[in-house]
């Protein structure tokens, strides 16, 4: 149905072309009249053209989860498509933490310390209200510990726009990290705030793990040093069977979002990613208890998975 009113509508604007050109020896009332015409013809066409596109993209959407472990650098368990890209959201503080270490502007887990300020919240997506950031414990002092903790999006903002556009670029060179995309919204000018937020920064559960497997062997491209305190802030100072876990959180829309990290014992780590939608109709929750973040419910899948590896 859609084709058959946009072959009416360029047939239309076809023969209003040829009017116009025929107009243009008449008088400016009819030239104009005749541009009239074909300004709302084309327009009508451009959203078909758009809905169809759209419908065709949504109905191609298939919602799926991930997951996969590695131990000594060999693939251990894993389920779904673990190559598929998703936007990283918070998980990206991690690598943030790195950059913010590495150019001196962290230095401890716990200096510098920032205060909050409400002017740091004009900076935030559409979804983000100040109730939200008083819930979420955003608004007030924080250090990098902390920034880590509760994953405070002004904090990653606030070492961004420290680094400044060129070290950023010079930074995520380095990181050889998912589609190395950190563009941010087309038009918008918004890599130093947005660029891992839904926009065009883009990483599977694979090349997570891959990631954090060179931050705990020291083999990025950074320091050690900055390596070591970026490890040392994702300590979840919780433990799984007797093995300590670090890692982070992190979360798109309501379906959506990631844990990522590693356990440790005895020398020995087993690295993980899981990515959650909870659209996914293959998703077994059985026995998880749902949390309040997409990111908590996914790092309560891999506890599951864990302690049922390590029995």
């Amino acid at each position: 149905m859609e084709r058959r009113y946009t072959d009416q509508y360029s047939h239309e604007l076809d023969l209003l072309y040829k009017r116009y050109y025929e107009s243009m020896e008449s008088n400016i009332y009819e030239v104009k009249i005749m541009l009239k015409k074909i300004v709302t013809c084309t327009a009508i066409i451009s959203i078909f053209c758009s809905d169809i596109a759209f419908c065709m993209l949504d109905s191609e959407r298939v919602a799926h989860s991930a997951f996969i472990a590695k131990q000594g650098g060999k693939i251990i368990q894993t389920t779904g498509t673990y190559d598929d890209r998703h936007a990283p959201y918070s998980t990206f503080k991690v690598p943030l933490a790195l950059m913010g270490y590495e150019s001196g502007i962290l230095e401890t887990e716990d200096h510098p310390k920032w205060s909050f300020k409400e002017e740091y919240e004009n900076n935030f997506q559409g979804w983000y209200s100040h109730e939200k950031g008083v819930a979420y414990g955003w608004c007030q002092e924080h250090t990098p510990r902390t920034f880590m903790k509760y994953s405070v999006l002004w904090f990653s903002h606030q070492i961004t726009e420290r680094l400044g556009l060129e070290l950023f670029k010079q930074y995520t060179a380095k990181l050889n990290y998912g589609n190395r995309d950190f563009s941010g919204t087309p038009g918008q000018n918004d890599a130093l705030l947005n660029s891992w937020l839904g926009t065009s920064l883009e990483i599977s559960p694979h090349e997570q793990v891959q990631f954090l497997e060179k931050l705990l062997a020291n083999e990025l491209d950074f320091s050690k040093d900055a390596q070591k305190m970026t490890r040392k802030i994702m300590d979840r100072e919780e433990e799984w069977g007797g093995w300590k876990l670090y890692g982070k959180t992190g979360g798109g829309s309501a379906n959506n979002g990631w844990f990522i990290g590693w356990i440790e014992k005895n020398g020995q780590q087993i690295v993980f990613a899981q990515y959650l939608d909870l659209a996914d109709s293959n998703l077994d929750l059985e026995g998880i208890p749902i949390q309040k973040t997409v990111g908590l419910t996914a790092k309560e899948i891999i506890k599951k998975r864990m302690l049922d590896l390590l029995r």
